[in-house]
């Protein structure tokens, strides 16, 4: 019965030791949930003060790329512009082209009619004197 004794407080002990200890750590888990939310409302107190502090930057990009997407619009009407005024010049080469065949050709058929009219002033000219010559 001795021997029992001793085993039954050395197990009264070691579940003594084992129940401190478990309290022990409900406690520590306790405490750490505590500090837990501590940390968490002062990351959210952070976060909000970051957020305020945000604002003015995150507005001022807003109205920035507002800008730079009203900038790039007015580039792609000037260089919309500047493709219609390319075209219009393309055109414009294209009938100066048409008009320098016409006015060489024109001109080719007038320099033929001129020396036609030169040939035929010059033949009436010396028809007209032999008929002179003839007649006195």
């Amino acid at each position: 019965m001795a021997d029992h004794t001793w085993l039954i407080i050395i197990t009264s002990a070691v579940f003594f030791i084992l129940a401190l200890g478990i309290i022990t750590v409900i406690c520590l888990l306790i405490y750490a949930i505590f500090e837990m939310r501590k940390a968490a409302a002062a990351l959210n107190a952070s976060l909000k003060g970051t957020e305020e502090r945000l604002d003015p930057f995150i507005s001022e990009a807003e109205q920035f790329l507002r800008s730079v997407r009203k900038v790039t619009d007015d580039v792609g009407a000037v260089t919309g512009a500047a493709h219609n005024i390319a075209e219009a010049g393309n055109d414009l080469a294209i009938n100066l082209k048409a008009l320098n065949s016409l006015v060489n050709s024109l001109s080719g058929g007038l320099s033929l009619k001129v020396f036609g009219l030169k040939a035929g002033a010059k033949a009436a000219i010396n028809v007209f004197m032999n008929q002179l010559r003839e007649r006195r």
